[in-house]
């Protein structure tokens, strides 16, 4: 906009100046075709009359003419300075007027540049700026994720340990607990092989000379119902009658008793016999 304006102008000026110029020369012109022409104007119509020429008056007339010529010359090399110099100085303000517009251009495109550079700068900023927000959001998420993993570890790790503590409590529990029925078991069991003991014992009967250190070891296979199915001695000191007479007390004293608990009944059982003073 500012280039158009500046160059309309420079452009009015120089026709109003070439018009000028032209009608200084057409004015020139038309004065040196009428009072340059080298000769007196024609005199004026007047009635022929005898005068005597003065010679001298001719010469100051001459001399006149002569001045007023240069005059006119030198009138006319004034105007034409002028004109030259109108003209000089009209290419010179069209020149300035052309340099004007070449460093307002220069200016111009110096701004473009270092608006697209700043814009250029702001959109580089507002990028970098865009990538550390979205840096610091995934540093802070991975953050929250890593306290929620910490925690969920931390968590499962309690878990984990109140669930051996629960699992050990329980083991020793069930420890103890089998050890109790166990024992338990073994007492209840102790007491049922004494009890058949003492059947047997009371069913024996004791042949002369049995020595009172007499000690067996049998073995008798049972029945659900406490019967003796069959019946034989692993190891004893006695002699053949003696072992023949603790088998034989084994069978009169069958059905053997049972114990409290059905649990610990056992087909197999061993037992030790020795009744020592028993009469």
């Amino acid at each position: 906009m500012i280039s158009a304006s500046l160059s309309k102008r420079a452009w009015i000026q120089s026709a109003l100046l070439h018009g000028l110029i032209f009608l200084l020369l057409v004015v020139g012109i038309r004065s040196a075709l009428v009072h340059g022409s080298g000769e007196p104007a024609p005199p004026a119509a007047h009635p022929v009359q005898a005068r005597v020429v003065n010679g001298k008056a001719v010469e100051r007339a001459w001399a006149a003419y002569q001045k007023r010529r240069q005059e006119q010359e030198q009138a006319r090399e004034r105007k034409a300075q002028a004109l030259a110099a109108m003209a000089a100085r009209a290419r010179a303000e069209q020149r300035a007027a052309a340099a004007h517009l070449a460093a307002l251009r220069a200016e111009q495109a110096r701004e473009l540049v270092a608006q697209k550079a700043a814009l250029a700068r702001l959109q580089a900023e507002k990028r970098a700026q865009q990538r550390a927000l979205a840096a610091l959001a995934a540093r802070r998420a991975a953050a929250h994720e890593a306290r929620l993993e910490a925690l969920a570890a931390l968590q499962a790790e309690r878990e984990r340990t109140l669930q051996a503590a629960e699992a050990r409590k329980q083991a020793e529990q069930e420890a103890q607990e089998a050890a109790a029925a166990r024992k338990r078991r073994h007492s209840e069991l102790s007491a049922w092989v004494a009890a058949i003991r003492s059947e047997v014992e009371n069913a024996w009967i004791r042949p002369p000379g049995v020595q009172e250190s007499l000690s067996c070891v049998v073995s008798v296979t049972l029945a659900p119902g406490g019967g003796v199915v069959t019946a034989h001695l692993d190891a004893c000191n006695g002699g053949a009658s003696v072992r023949q007479s603790v088998l034989t007390a084994v069978f009169r004293a069958s059905p053997l008793p049972m114990p409290v608990d059905p649990a610990i009944f056992r087909r197999h059982l061993i037992f030790d016999f020795h009744p020592g003073s028993v009469p």
